[in-house]
């Protein structure tokens, strides 16, 4: 069925709420054409083709031509034709239409009123066995991946056993008017009702359960209106952890401040050798921005167009393995490509040159690279050698002197432990787009104490940091993972120290939450 098709491939633009975006899955099964084959397999053929077209317009609607804008190689904007479905319950979003519950209902009458049976010995993301819940189906799933199987029990048991179940709200969840904020807009009212119901509610715990507040001219609080469904809590919960990682991680994960205009936005220029600030933060791990504008007063800082502070949180940070040239002896990044960002609007790329007594390369950032070329094909190519890293299929070539290292030079350094990394560049968050700059001094300290943390870190965590060895290279399974051969032979190896002590901030703080959890005692505890 062609609708089938065009559905599934609408799934991978979907974002917010799908399954999918729980955790990436190899191989993942699109939920539309599972949905199709589940009920092409569950629903007995009428034996009439009015009937059988009946069943499959119910299933994938019909098709509409629609016009889409697309950009060519050229570079031209031009408008295609394409397809659509309108109704049917294939596409995303259609799980609660009439016809689903028409479906259940033929389903269940199939096999005598009673649920049918499905087994998926094999439901690694659970597409499957997900599908067959929403027909009304009795689902047994087994995957013998501990990762799948974590998956499915919170996308599949979880959900089906606290169905309809509401409890309430936790108490540091109350106090939180942003995301109580998120919580009344789902219940549906305006945003500006939303943020005064939650400033209404904030900071007043169980006495809002069970007293009547009657603040900003509002209906009073009833308990009822604070307890929330199985979501909500995973939510609030989920909150309380990054909040617990964020405290223990925010001097290792320092954020900078810019001198800028919020509207328009831009740069604005400053008498200093030091266009950042460091953000100062409170003892929760949250930037306070505040306090390095406390100068301007609130007659400046009301008008956008006035330049101040502006917090640029960090987005990632950008890595690379490095060795030693086997002929000068330079630090040689391995990188395949200097581009970060390589769109019409935002072209930034990653410069390099050798440093005077060449025991190294000193990077710089383009912001603005330019596109040179008559046709498309020469601006690719111009591109290609304007990018162009260190790394090829033949090995890595010296940036100081030219020296190509063969793969096996390669694997040789890493096997002894000669492999190091270093850091190119920072990618940060504008009021605008994303941005890049070179690190700070303070930023690779802090990239430096993080190692000198992890003993202490992980001495409270079961088993410690992962020392297991990861899989050999060579033929078989294994051949698609052959990071062995360069010496990465353990899998703490394959993470940065900070990489490493995030990770176990988030895992103390998800072991505590165990031990902070208190839901109300008339409700069964939720499952372990």
């Amino acid at each position: 069925m062609k609708q089938a098709s065009i559905d599934s491939v609408h799934e991978k633009n979907v974002r917010h709420g799908h399954i999918s975006t729980l955790h990436i899955w190899p191989a993942r099964r699109p939920l539309a054409a599972s949905r199709a084959a589940l009920i092409a397999t569950l629903l007995p053929d009428p034996g009439d083709k009015e009937k059988r077209d009946d069943i499959l317009k119910r299933m994938g609607g019909t098709l509409s031509k629609t016009l889409k804008k697309k950009k060519m190689p050229s570079g031209r904007i031009e408008e295609i034709e394409s397809l659509e479905t309108e109704g049917g319950v294939l596409r995303w979003g259609r799980e609660a239409s009439p016809d689903m519950d028409w479906f259940r209902a033929e389903i269940a009458k199939a096999y005598g009123g009673r649920a049918p049976r499905v087994l998926d010995p094999f439901a690694g993301g659970g597409a499957i066995p997900l599908e067959a819940m929403r027909l009304g189906c009795d689902v047994t799933a087994v995957d013998i991946n501990p990762v799948a199987w974590f998956v499915l029990k919170c996308t599949l048991e979880y959900p089906q056993k606290l169905a309809g179940q509401k409890r309430p709200l936790p108490e540091f969840a109350l106090q939180d008017v942003s995301f109580l904020t998120d919580y009344f807009k789902a219940r549906g009212l305006k945003a500006r009702d939303a943020e005064r119901r939650s400033q209404q509610a904030a900071g007043r715990g169980r006495a809002a359960r069970h007293e009547n507040l009657d603040l900003f001219g509002l209906p009073d609080i009833g308990a009822e209106e604070l307890n929330a469904d199985l979501a909500w809590h995973v939510r609030a919960w989920g909150r309380w952890v990054l909040g617990e990682a964020k405290r223990e991680l925010a001097r290792f994960y320092p954020a900078y401040a810019e001198y800028c205009s919020i509207k328009p936005y831009r740069r604005a220029e400053l008498d200093t050798d030091e266009p950042l600030k460091l953000v100062p933060v409170d003892e929760n791990g949250e930037p306070q921005i505040g306090l390095l504008n406390a100068g301007f007063d609130a007659a400046y800082l009301d008008n956008p167009a006035n330049p101040r502070w502006v917090a640029k949180p960090t987005v990632a940070y950008l890595w690379a393995r490095t060795v030693r040239c086997k002929a000068c002896r330079a630090e040689v990044p391995l990188l395949k490509t200097r581009w970060l960002a390589k769109k019409d609007a935002k072209r930034v790329v990653l410069t390099m040159r050798p440093l005077e007594d060449k025991p190294g390369v000193e990077f710089g950032i383009e912001r603005n690279a330019r596109s040179q070329g008559g046709n498309a094909a020469q601006r690719r190519e111009y591109d290609k050698k304007l990018g162009a890293g260190t790394m090829s299929r033949a090995g890595a070539t010296c940036p100081c002197c030219g020296t190509i290292m063969t793969m096996e030079d390669l694997r040789l350094e890493g096997r002894a432990g000669r492999m190091d990394a270093v850091m190119t560049a920072v990618v940060t968050e504008s009021p605008a787009t994303k941005e890049y700059r070179l690190p700070t001094a303070h930023e690779r300290e802090m990239a430096d104490e993080a190692a000198a943390h992890l003993e202490k870190v992980y001495a409270s965590i079961p088993f410690g940091l992962p020392m297991e060895t990861t899989p050999k290279g060579g033929s078989g399974a294994s051949r698609a993972f052959s990071v062995d051969g360069y010496g990465l032979d353990q899998w703490h190896k394959l993470f940065t120290a900070r990489q490493l002590v995030g990770l176990a901030a988030l895992l103390k703080a998800t072991r505590r939450l165990r031990e902070q959890a208190d839901f109300a005692p008339s409700a069964p505890p939720l499952p372990n």
